[in-house]
């Protein structure tokens, strides 16, 4: 073979080997990107929606602890409006404090360690009003120890309770708004 002939062929083997192994380096790249993109991908989803079942589970817990703190509030007023019953808005009270109870307990597992603290303490502050409001419809309690359960129960409904669930809000929208 001649020089030229080598140098040819070599040129030709260079174009061809070249072009073909890059085609070859470039698949490799282009199929680990994909793996890679297809990956995160995935990991956005299920991160989408995981926030999507923590906003609904907030809305509706937050929703009925409000309602719950409402009724409270209405039953240690001082003021009554015409035919308001205190043991329907008690029954009220227990039924909205069991929906947001309930939801907790189906979600707690999406929601921040922090968040369900302050959840479980509106829930025990709650209770314990709901039991000081019991005992205050019971017409055996009388005198200086019912005023003094009034005052413990309109103390958690009107102060204790409504900073709790400002601290729950709060939380909430951090865990909902990043």
């Amino acid at each position: 073979m001649t020089d030229t002939a080598k140098l040819l062929l070599t040129l030709g083997a260079t174009v061809v080997g070249s072009g073909l192994g890059t085609t070859i380096v470039g698949a490799l790249f282009k199929k680990r990107l994909d793996t890679q993109l297809e990956t995160h991908k995935a990991l956005l989803q299920r991160s989408g929606r995981i926030h999507e079942r923590q906003v609904e589970a907030l809305s509706l817990i937050y929703s009925s602890l409000e309602h719950a703190l409402f009724y409270l509030q209405r039953v240690t007023s001082a003021g009554k409006f015409a035919g308001e019953d205190d043991d329907k808005l008690i029954q009220n009270m227990s039924r909205d404090l069991g929906a947001a109870s309930e939801e907790f307990s189906k979600n707690r597992l999406l929601l921040s360690e922090s968040l369900g603290q302050k959840l479980h303490e509106f829930f025990s502050k709650m209770v314990s009003a709901g039991v000081d409001v019991r005992m205050l419809l019971d017409p055996m309690v009388q005198g200086e120890s019912r005023a003094k359960i009034w005052q413990k129960a309109q103390e958690t409904a009107y102060r204790e309770l409504p900073s709790v669930l400002d601290a729950v809000k709060n939380e909430a929208v951090r865990l909902i708004h990043g």
